[in-house]
């Protein structure tokens, strides 16, 4: 209820806020249980979230100057169509909103000691792309009402856990690849990991903002499909998880094809060694 002053009372806003973070919780719950070898420190799971809500306001600004652009492309370059409009807006969205989770994920995480098995890269995605869905649905909610909370609890909440998870699923092979000291892999997981987020999350808001019925249509079947494999990614990568470690010296002699010492070259040099003295 509203109280005299035409503001929210303390219990509808303690509502509000509940039904609109409950979907991210429920998810980050989701993903930290999958988590099987070696559960994350909650501290750093509790940093993950905050770069996700330092996110948000990055994304805001970021976004009022791309709106600016897509004007202004529509105006000289593109014609000025609604499905033009809609594809323009989601690119910029995508890049965007992804962006600056990416930002934020790699700068909280990437040298953080715990980091050390290849799922970690998940959860730190999905924590931090949580974190930013959380925020923006309280946003959403409060402005729209509880109307819009079940409609993004079923799609959008999910679509961003489902970004995250292919951010996350190729960053943290770029750790492993950086452990095995192959920084083109590394460098190749590292953009995979940024682009796939935003090719999904574009193709998401996309076939939302075009505004047509082949369009609705699109999204539903994209939704169905992205669900199904990401449900199947998360069990895979979990089932199939491994630490992230540097080379020993057996891989290093292995991948430089050089001929390893053996224990009887290295007595006999000790030996040598010792005479002369």
């Amino acid at each position: 209820m509203l109280n005299q002053y035409g503001q929210l009372s303390l219990e509808q806003t303690l509502f509000y806020v509940t039904i609109a973070v409950f979907p991210a919780i429920f998810f980050m719950i989701y993903i930290y249980r999958n988590d099987s070898k070696e559960k994350e420190p909650p501290l750093l799971l509790l940093k993950c979230i905050i770069g996700g809500l330092l996110s948000v306001p990055v994304a805001i600004i970021l976004e009022m100057i791309s709106e600016q652009v897509v004007f202004y492309l529509l105006e000289n370059v593109v014609t000025a169509t609604r499905v033009n409009y809609g594809i323009l807006t989601a690119i910029f969205v995508g890049l965007i909103e992804e962006g600056s989770k990416f930002f934020f994920l790699y700068r909280f995480t990437w040298k953080d000691k715990a980091f050390n098995y290849r799922f970690d890269g998940i959860v730190y995605a999905v924590f931090v792309s949580l974190g930013f869905a959380a925020l923006e649905n309280v946003f959403y909610v409060f402005n729209y009402g509880t109307g819009v909370a079940l409609q993004r609890a079923l799609l959008t909440i999910p679509g961003h856990m489902s970004f995250a998870v292919y951010m996350g699923l190729y960053y943290g092979h770029a750790r492993v690849a950086e452990a095995l000291n192959s920084p083109d892999v590394k460098s190749l997981n590292l953009k995979a990991s940024y682009a796939f987020a935003v090719l999904l999350h574009t193709i998401f808001d996309a076939t939302l903002m075009v505004e047509s019925e082949i369009g609705l249509i699109f999204f539903f079947i994209f939704i169905v499909i992205l669900d199904i494999i990401v449900y199947r990614t998360i069990r895979l990568e979990s089932k199939n998880d491994i630490p992230i470690v540097p080379p020993t010296e057996e891989d290093i002699y292995a991948e430089t094809q050089l001929p390893h010492p053996s224990p009887i070259i290295e007595i006999t040099h000790n030996v040598s060694e010792r005479e002369k003295m």
